[in-house]
């Protein structure tokens, strides 16, 4: 085992003291009893007895064993003094001078006194050094004494086995553990510990004898001004677990700040005051980090005032319950627009460390708000637009058996009359109603588009009319049509549709009254339409989303979002462009370019033509309305046909299978039990090549495209005259079917009435 500092120390005193005994045991004695003998001898009492003093005292602080050396004066001192006084008279010795040889006795014991609190006071320095010594050397922590100029003056054992170097090696020498490139910054901090400064915990590096490198902490203290006493902790661990502590909060960090949400720490209060928020805050909300701490009021302040009750009553309710909180809400954001949260947290403690906290994260649902909202009306408009399209469906019916039974007075009635005039009025009446349903049916969207040559001026004029009825009275509404226009083929109702949406959408962006300017133009090989305003304009962002569906800038529930959507879709189904310019502060000009048609506005309708004036057939008529299957009946059989009607699918099979067979099957397409594509398909099981007449409102996805493309099928949209109805039953009879026009019904603009 290395020995210490201390141990040496010890062994050199020791030694000296063995060393010296012997002679601090003979030579006093000696020299006692030689000053006491000469005096006999020389007769010179005076000098001897004084330089017996000095013997005196000399035996006197021996040690350890100084009662027996002082005993020893003062037996010698005693016996000598009587001896004295026998010496004669003439040997010069003065009886005063004789009588100081006794005292020396006194004089050796009072010595021997002073020298025994002396060795007292030795052993007790020398106990407490010992203790001192093994007290430095228990420390768990490197201890380094060092003298004025900064040499080692002590090295405890944890020194040694701290840095590799005994004790005998570094005592007197310069610190071993400082390398040159440490050596001003060892330096600077002996100094600073020479000015009497207390160092508590610096973090320093120190080489160790194997040439390691250290982290240590520093604690010192000066002593008396000459020096320091020094003690190194070993801190390699704790830096270890401190950089691994490091790593994984850092790690921990980044997947937190990485996540698609808003993580955060709340104090357990009736405010939810902010401890913490992550940065993702800052991209969702716009509000910088600080601001959440800075005002303990501030996430109270964001809430939607429709969700501000409610949600602070869920965080009451939550801290005093069961503290998990699950709510959602909106926050506003910087620039004034409000964002959909989700917001889960719970209340953790942390076994009493610290107080207890909310602990969660917000989700931004503002799109799933918006699909929701967008599902719902959604779901809203298709249950509008399947009452819109069952009522159409009905009231085509209707029209159908009116303009139908119209008809067939005006044919029993002299021309000229006040009946005939009536039956006029109503088969007028009829066809309006007629052009109401399908756009009743367009906006339901179970129609087939019907493409016809249309006039777009006449659109707008008429679209104009209309507006002059919904615009207030601080908006003007201008006209700039070019005189002449070529036709583009197109829905009549689809695109009147489109106008009135156009002009509609600039009169709300024209919250301050201004100026709706609607222009046509024909350039190049295209009709142009253009809507401008003078309204508040789109920014780049919302003009990027203008054609999406259910995109709205207008308040929550005055739009639906599908204006400029609905006109895109008409106008590319078209095989046209639509293009937006506008700018904030400067309106905005919607520009719509149709391919132009070469025909002449109307032609595309068939020519007016009276009925065949007899036909031949059997017909089977398949109707669940009663009028309209009466009415069928009634105009066929009044033509010449054989006909059997029937109010559904199974009645139709059993006629079909007990009668003469039928040349021609006309069927409603939707029906009760059996729709008539059904019937349809199980007639042609047996017969093939049975021609087939569909009649309906709308085809409600009902009537497959390849229904159509038979060659002895065809389709005859309600309401119809009853001219329509035994034109299209010769066509199919005579093999003309619906081919021609790739399955899709004969284009007409309204149902003639004749």
């Amino acid at each position: 085992m290395p020995r210490r500092s201390s141990d040496v120390d010890d062994h050199r005193v020791t030694g000296l003291r063995n060393r010296l005994e012997p002679a601090a045991r003979v030579v006093p004695d000696l020299g006692l009893w030689a000053c006491l003998v000469l005096p006999w001898i020389t007769g010179v009492v005076p000098f001897w007895v004084h330089l017996a003093y000095i013997f005196v005292a000399l035996s006197a602080f021996d040690r350890p064993e100084n009662r027996r050396v002082a005993a020893r004066v003062a037996v010698v001192a005693g016996v000598g003094g009587t001896a004295l006084l026998v010496v004669p008279a003439d040997a010069g010795a003065p009886i005063q001078d004789l009588l100081e040889i006794p005292a020396l006795g006194a004089l050796a014991l009072l010595f021997a006194a002073f020298a025994r609190r002396r060795t007292r006071t030795e052993q007790d320095i020398l106990r407490d050094r010992t203790r001192l010594a093994r007290l430095i050397d228990g420390i768990p922590l490197a201890v380094i004494a060092f003298d004025g100029e900064a040499r080692v003056a002590t090295w405890n054992s944890c020194a040694e086995l701290l840095f590799g170097w005994r004790a005998e090696e570094v005592i007197g020498r310069s610190n071993p553990i400082v390398t040159a490139d440490q050596r001003d910054e060892s330096n600077e901090l002996f100094a600073r510990i020479a000015t009497g400064e207390r160092l508590r915990g610096v973090e320093v590096t120190r080489r160790a004898r194997d040439g390691s490198t250290l982290e240590l902490a520093l604690y010192s203290a000066p002593i008396g001004g000459e020096g320091a006493l020094v003690l190194y902790d070993d801190i390699r661990e704790r830096k270890r677990a401190e950089r691994e502590r490091d790593q994984a909060q850092h790690r921990f960090r980044e997947l937190i700040e990485a996540l698609p949400l808003v993580t955060y720490i709340d104090h357990v209060d009736e405010h939810a005051t902010n401890v913490y928020t992550s940065p993702q805050v800052v991209d969702l909300l716009g509000w910088r980090l600080g601001d959440w701490q800075d005002d303990p009021h501030f996430f109270e302040k964001l809430l939607h005032p429709d969700d501000r009750e409610r949600v602070m009553g869920e965080v009451v309710q939550a801290n005093e319950g069961t503290g998990l909180f699950d709510s959602e809400y909106r926050l506003r954001h910087q620039d004034g627009h409000y964002v959909w949260v989700r917001d889960r947290s719970a209340i953790l403690d942390d076994g009493g460390s610290e107080e207890p906290s909310a602990r969660g994260f917000l989700l931004d649902i503002t799109q799933q708000k918006r699909l929701e909202a967008q599902l719902l009306q959604s779901q809203k408009m298709d249950a509008l637009g399947q009452f819109a399209g069952g009522i159409a469906h009905d009231f085509n019916n209707l029209l159908t058996g009116i303009g139908g039974y119209a008809d067939l007075a005006a044919g029993a009635t002299e021309p000229e009359s006040v009946v005939a005039r009536c039956l006029d009025g109503i088969r007028t009446a009829a066809g309006e109603a007629a052009s109401l349903t399908s756009r009743l049916l367009a906006f339901s969207r179970r129609n087939v588009p019907e493409r016809a040559l249309v006039d777009v001026n006449a659109i707008v004029r008429e679209a104009a009319s209309l507006l002059e009825r919904l615009v207030r009275a601080d908006l003007r509404v201008n006209l700039e049509l070019a005189p002449t226009l070529p036709a583009v083929a197109a829905d009549l109702a689809q695109l009147k549709q489109v106008v009135l949406n156009l002009a509609l959408n600039a009169r709300d962006a024209m919250t301050d009254g201004g100026t709706l300017t609607i222009e046509t133009s024909h350039v190049a090989d295209s009709v142009v339409l253009r809507v401008r305003d003078t309204g508040v304009g789109m920014d780049a962002a919302t003009r990027s989303r203008a054609l999406e569906p259910f995109f709205t800038t207008k308040p929550e529930g005055q739009g639906t979002g599908l204006g400029l959507s609905v006109v895109y879709g008409v106008i590319d189904a078209l095989g046209g462009r639509l293009s937006i310019d506008s700018a904030v502060g400067l309106g905005t000009i919607v520009e719509i370019a149709l391919p132009a048609s070469e025909g002449i506005v109307g032609e595309a309708d068939e020519p007016e033509r009276a009925a065949p004036a007899g036909g031949a057939g059997r017909v089977l008529v398949v109707e669940d309305r009663d009028v309209v299957r009466n009415l069928a009946r009634d105009v066929l059989e009044s033509s010449g046909f054989d006909v059997v009607a029937v109010a559904g699918g199974r009645e139709a099979l059993a006629a079909f299978a007990a009668d003469a067979p039928f040349n021609l099957l006309l069927t409603d397409v939707v029906m009760p039990e059996m729709s008539g594509p059904e019937l349809a398909h199980q007639l042609r099981g047996d017969r093939p090549a049975l021609p087939v007449l569909y009649m309906s409102g709308y085809t409600d996805d009902v009537l497959d495209p390849h229904e159509l493309s038979h060659e002895a099928t065809a389709f005859l949209r309600k309401p119809f005259g009853n001219a329509d109805l035994i034109a299209a039953v010769h066509s199919v009879l005579d093999g003309r079917g619906n081919h021609a026009n790739g399955g899709l019904p004969a284009p007409r603009a309204e149902p003639r009435y004749v």
